[in-house]
């Protein structure tokens, strides 16, 4: 099995799964971040080809490491 299969949408789902446990809309990730919130939901369907500092934003915003955004047993 390929490990690496879908994972724009497996972090997407990450990304989503912890934006709603903190409790915000992806309008407000996107002010925090000072990105568009259509991006955000690229991001979060897998449609977007996130860049690690991008990742690295994401994270700080969200107050997580970074790591935790790739453990996909949520």
């Amino acid at each position: 099995m390929d490990k690496n299969k879908n994972i724009e949408k497996r972090f997407g789902a990450k990304l989503a799964y912890v934006r709603k446990l903190k409790k915000l809309s992806q309008m407000k990730l996107a002010e925090m971040v000072d990105m568009n919130f259509n991006y955000i939901g690229q991001i979060e369907r897998g449609e977007a080809n996130v860049t690690i500092r991008t990742m690295i934003v994401l994270a700080n915003a969200l107050d997580v490491e970074l790591s935790s955004l790739f453990d996909f047993s949520f």
